[in-house]
């Protein structure tokens, strides 16, 4: 059935028709998801089990979950509301539900193709609006015909971005000017996959590790086989080990993290491509699903940018663009992973008009590193000699050691701690290995303050705070005298815009 040239959302209408395959896969993936353990117990035991009652098992289950995507099917419709200007969905089976978003709400319309929706050519639409964190809206099977006219629906704009490059072709009368085009090469994606989020990769699997050992201990008990996983046993032959073996155990950990954290870098910015036209920019990138994030050049508020001392050397960065309601804390930001200099300087020109420079900057006292020792060092030390003295001068090496760390660390981010600005930029550099630094226009801020407590009168000093739509940005123990100076400043730009 050849698709309909014109579309009219504004009359109720249901997903493609192949949904209903996808909404059954979906099921069945969720519940083996939700029942793995007891499916594998129940091959385990499978000799218990008489052969008709394992096929009856499966086709009852198989006919359910058929039944189950095609009511979902059936009662999912969504449509937009003229007369209230809303874009309204209706779903559910049982519980039955109708959600509503103001079209003056919605910040982002991105349309992306799961690796499972290539083999259906249908794609997903998803809507965000601000001040959430998570989607607002997902329509999991939309034809790609669908997908393009709902998003220039939506977004109310006489000229809609060509999301999916090859993928997704514009809707016939579009006429946008693409007027530059980058792809960030897979070399410099596995570049900074290697050199980023160190401490998240150890981490990540560690707790993978620990949680698949978990998982197949409770298998085994369910399963009720004598073999058990002492964990105490573990315990005591993991501390009786040498330092040497120690550490060879946790740098083949570390390593195995930056290869794990790299081939997930690398999946899930596969053929990064950024695409730009008069208003805006479009991200698409992902191996197995394909991605797509847009950044409106009139909404970003902020602009992250985030390098270390290796990824210096390398002349790659990891940038990010903070839109009207999104944050840093929140999943799916618009960000390019591994750019170059020159490509990002290009990037930021093309949304600014120019590459921010600055002159003029603002430090803290040292008194800082004061309070930040007496909060991560004496503190901590003085709670733990109050809570168990003994095992404190046990370890006196451990605790020396953490002493000397910590304020290396401490040392280390004063350093870098630092506020720039110039007559429209304002930018708050921070970090320990990763620097990043925070620029936005000073003319976007929603509004700044300043505070001092009583003791700092004396010396002088206080904090400010940037209120952003993206967030707040405080940076502490600057010289008060200048920062009033600023905030006046600030405040005029702000009023007079």
């Amino acid at each position: 059935m050849e698709e309909k040239t014109h579309n009219s959302f504004f009359r109720p209408q249901r997903q493609s028709k192949t949904g209903i395959v996808l909404l059954f896969l979906y099921n069945v993936g969720m519940v083996i998801k939700s029942l793995w353990v007891f499916i594998i117990l129940f091959l385990v035991k499978k000799d218990r089990v008489e052969s008709w009652m394992i096929v009856l098992a499966i086709l009852a289950g198989l006919g359910i979950l058929i039944v189950s995507a095609v009511l979902q099917y059936f009662h999912f419709k969504y449509y937009i509301d003229e007369e209230n200007d809303e874009f309204v969905i209706h779903e559910g089976i049982i519980n039955k539900s109708v959600t509503k978003i103001k079209k003056e709400n919605i910040q982002e319309v991105n349309i992306s193709q799961p690796f499972v929706h290539r083999f259906f050519n249908i794609y997903k639409l998803e809507i965000d609006t601000p001040g959430s964190s998570e989607k607002e809206v997902k329509i999991s099977a939309l034809t790609k015909h669908n997908a393009v006219d709902l998003k220039k629906y939506l977004l109310a704009e006489s000229k809609v971005e060509n999301t999916l490059d090859e993928n997704i072709e514009i809707a016939e009368g579009e006429d946008v000017k693409n007027v530059h085009s980058l792809k960030i090469s897979t070399l410099s994606i596995l570049k900074y996959g290697i050199t980023a989020n160190y401490i998240q990769s150890f981490l990540g699997l560690v707790s993978l590790v620990i949680y698949g050992f978990s998982e197949i201990n409770n298998l085994l008990q369910k399963a009720e086989i004598d073999t058990r996983l002492d964990y105490d046993t573990i315990e005591s032959q993991f501390l009786a080990s040498s330092v040497s073996m120690l550490l060879a155990i946790v740098l083949a950990v570390g390593i195995l993290g930056i290869a794990f954290n790299s081939v997930k870098t690398l999946i899930k910015y596969f053929n990064f491509k950024i695409s730009e036209n008069n208003q805006s920019f479009s991200f698409e990138y992902g191996l197995f699903t394909t991605r797509n994030s847009i950044v409106n050049k009139s909404k970003v508020q902020v602009i992250t940018e985030t390098q270390n001392w290796i990824q210096k050397k390398m002349k790659i960065s990891f940038v990010k663009f903070l839109q009207i309601g999104k944050n840093e804390e929140e999943k799916n930001i618009s960000a390019v992973p591994g750019i170059s200099n020159d490509e990002k300087a290009k990037l930021i020109s093309t949304i600014w008009k120019e590459n921010p420079a600055f002159e003029d900057f603002l430090k803290p006292n040292f008194r800082l590193i004061i309070v930040n020792t007496f909060q991560f060092i004496v503190l901590p030390l003085f709670l733990f000699f109050i809570i168990n003295k003994n095992l404190l001068l046990k370890h006196w090496f451990l605790a020396l050691t953490y002493i000397i760390l910590v304020e290396i660390f401490i040392l280390i981010y004063f350093k870098n701690l630092k506020l720039f600005y110039n007559e429209r930029f304002i930018r708050l550099q921070s970090g320990i290995w990763d620097i990043d630094n925070r620029t936005f226009e000073i003319e976007k801020l929603q509004t700044v303050k300043i505070s001092q407590y009583f003791w700092q009168r004396k010396t002088n000093l206080g904090s400010i705070t940037f209120y952003t739509s993206a967030g707040r940005f405080k940076i502490v123990a600057l010289n008060f005298k200048k920062l009033k100076k600023l905030l006046n400043y600030c405040i005029y730009k702000i009023e007079t815009n």
